[in-house]
């Protein structure tokens, strides 16, 4: 008898996992001060971003963290999973990467952040990722999103084989 498949798609995970990393969870913020609220004003015209509206300023935000190429390594990661799978119609994959457009999952994702961030955490974080760390951080996501889906791979694997162990269902 064979397992069956178990693991998440790596295309979901990678969404997820990208999506996450680098986003602080959501804290309370310190009470205004007008002095924080002009320096914070002035930061703001600036650099341009105070012009720009919320749906462009989570297009600017997913450019700085390298979201907007998501789509391609999603994109790539569900062909991969495709051409692992028996039973899809001959030419199904190049018919896949001929209707593809990487730039519509961008637009899915732009009513999330709008969802659950704010204006000012928005342009705070398109503010860190403008910034060298934010640049180490953004540099070593690829890694630690292929590293953490590798973990992921090997722990969903595990729990599988564990649990029909503790079921008794015999495995090959």
């Amino acid at each position: 008898m064979t397992m069956p498949s178990l693991v998440v798609p790596s295309a979901v995970l990678t969404a997820s996992l990208a999506l996450g990393c680098g986003s602080p969870p959501p804290q309370a913020a310190p009470p205004a001060t007008p002095s924080s609220v002009s320096a914070s004003a002035a930061a703001e015209a600036d650099d341009g971003l105070g012009k720009l509206t919320d749906e462009q300023l989570v297009h600017k935000l997913l450019d700085v963290t390298g979201v907007s190429g998501l789509g391609k390594q999603v994109a790539d990661n569900m062909m991969e999973s495709f051409r692992r799978m028996p039973n899809l119609p001959p030419g199904f994959v190049d018919r896949f990467k001929q209707n593809l457009r990487t730039e519509t999952f961008v637009e899915l994702i732009v009513p999330i952040y709008l969802k659950h961030y704010d204006r000012t955490t928005i342009l705070a974080a398109i503010h860190f990722y403008q910034s060298e760390p934010g640049h180490k951080m953004v540099a070593a996501l690829p890694a630690v999103t292929a590293e953490s889906m590798e973990v992921g791979r090997k722990w969903g694997g595990d729990l599988a084989k564990k649990t029909l162990d503790d079921l008794g269902v015999a495995r090959p």
